[in-house]
């Protein structure tokens, strides 16, 4: 999750080194899982792990979304398959924008306001897969079903913005398919750890 300190809210140069430095130092991980780690699917599977993206969030972000998924798909070398369409999926990703003044309701999660975006993981039994840094418990089996990805509308303006946004949304798309603490960017060898896949790219 990205956070937007009160005072950088302008600042679009000195926020993008604030949340490097804050995830760099915050290592890497993902949401352990006791028998799927996605619904329907088998670890070390030969399958590839099939993503639906359902995009609520409006015109001003959905080429920034293409992007993301672009890197993703590329990065995995066929281990992973985004679709506009939750039939056969093993994760369902709905992707929504928010405004901290109207604070979306969460099941299961406490709102992380002040935040670029943040994610919301559900296992098969709706029951929420909290992660750092929340403080929750985790609570859940790790067979993430559905997850939601929120993008905050109240992005610092500036020249890198678009940049900005892809960054951000590669973050949380690694969230949505169950690393925690991670790279600001693609994380393919954490996605390979918790998947089973024997080889990336």
């Amino acid at each position: 999750m990205f956070r937007i300190p009160a005072r950088l809210r302008g600042g679009a140069t000195a926020l993008a080194a604030l949340i490097l430095v804050a995830i760099a130092a915050s290592g890497c991980g993902a949401i352990p899982f006791t028998g799927q780690p996605a619904s329907g699917y088998v670890y070390g599977s030969a399958q590839p792990l099939r993503v639906a993206i359902i995009d609520t969030s409006g015109p001003e972000w959905t080429a920034t979304l293409q992007t993301a998924m672009q890197r993703y798909s590329d990065a995995a070398g066929g281990k992973l398959v985004f679709q506009p369409t939750p039939e056969g999926a093993n994760i369902v990703v709905t992707v929504r924008t928010y405004r901290d003044s109207a604070a979306p309701q969460l099941k299961g999660y406490d709102f992380p306001k002040g935040a670029g975006g943040f994610a919301t993981i559900y296992d098969a039994q709706g029951l929420a897969c909290n992660y750092p840094p929340s403080t929750l418990p985790l609570n859940c089996s790790g067979e993430i079903t559905t997850t939601e990805i929120w993008l905050n509308e109240a992005i610092p303006a500036g020249a890198d913005i678009e940049a900005r946004r892809v960054r951000l949304i590669l973050h949380e798309l690694g969230h949505a398919m169950g690393l925690t603490r991670h790279a600001p960017d693609l994380d393919i060898a954490t996605l390979a750890q918790r998947y089973g896949w024997t080889t990336q790219q």
